[in-house]
């Protein structure tokens, strides 16, 4: 479990826009796309930014590259779609279907910077992912436009045999259930109130919260232990046969 947060930080630190802006370096120290990857992300930015014709092969190479390291094939992959934008959909879409689980990982990130609807269409296929990492971000991308089809998607994986290791439920499954009950529609009470009796306690919380929504109804007083507070929720479902 510490093993993929800490990989999902470093997914989160190396996105889009992960760090914050800093003074542009001079042009003439950057004289190959190297230097240009070994720049924080905002400076990298403001370099490539409408230059693909100077750069975009180059960073292309070295993402595709197998003997470079995840963290620099990363960057380029991000950079490449910084420099090209729309025209760089058709390296994304390869690196989306790479034997790596990183650059599956990073091509939908780029993709749903410079095209949301062909980050959906992967995001709807990475759902499946052997690598959790990737179906958590799929997730992410999903709830951007969370269509009455993708909350459909997003339902039929809850119990996916591959979302449990053994009998214990990955986190990916609290993270769809908080995902639904942002926004839960009225025929999904049934389905948030039955979750109040799944054995993973880290979605009891957001099928109250989906609940809340749905029945109107606020239960408890001021702050209560979350524990406290899906009792008594599990105590009103079976009173009112919900």
């Amino acid at each position: 479990m510490k093993s993929v947060l800490l990989v999902s930080g470093f997914i989160l630190s190396t996105s889009f826009g992960a760090q914050a802006a800093t003074p542009k370096p001079s042009s003439s120290t950057l004289t190959s796309a190297a230097d240009v990857l070994n720049l924080p992300a905002e400076n990298r930015r403001m370099v490539v930014v409408g230059k693909a014709d100077k750069y975009y092969s180059s960073f292309i190479d070295i993402a595709f590259n197998d003997q470079q390291p995840m963290a620099l094939r990363w960057r380029a992959l991000m950079a490449a779609a910084e420099a090209a934008q729309g025209k760089a959909i058709p390296d994304l879409k390869k690196a989306g279907d790479h034997k790596l689980w990183y650059m599956r990982n990073a091509a939908l990130v780029a993709l749903n910077e410079v095209s949301p609807l062909e980050a959906q269409t992967l995001a709807r296929k990475l759902l499946k992912d052997k690598a959790l990492v990737v179906r958590s971000a799929a997730v992410s991308v999903l709830d951007k436009n969370m269509s009455a089809e993708q909350r459909d998607l997003l339902w039929a994986e809850l119990n996916q045999s591959y979302n449990f290791k053994g009998k214990e439920s990955l986190w990916i499954r609290h993270q769809i259930v908080e995902v639904l009950a942002q926004r839960p529609r009225d025929n999904e009470l049934k389905v948030f109130a039955n979750l109040l009796g799944d054995k993973d306690a880290r979605v009891h919380v957001p099928a109250v919260q989906g609940l809340q929504v749905l029945t109107g109804v606020k239960l408890g007083e001021g702050k209560m232990k979350k524990t406290a507070l899906v009792s008594l929720w599990q105590n009103y479902i079976k009173k009112e046969n919900l």
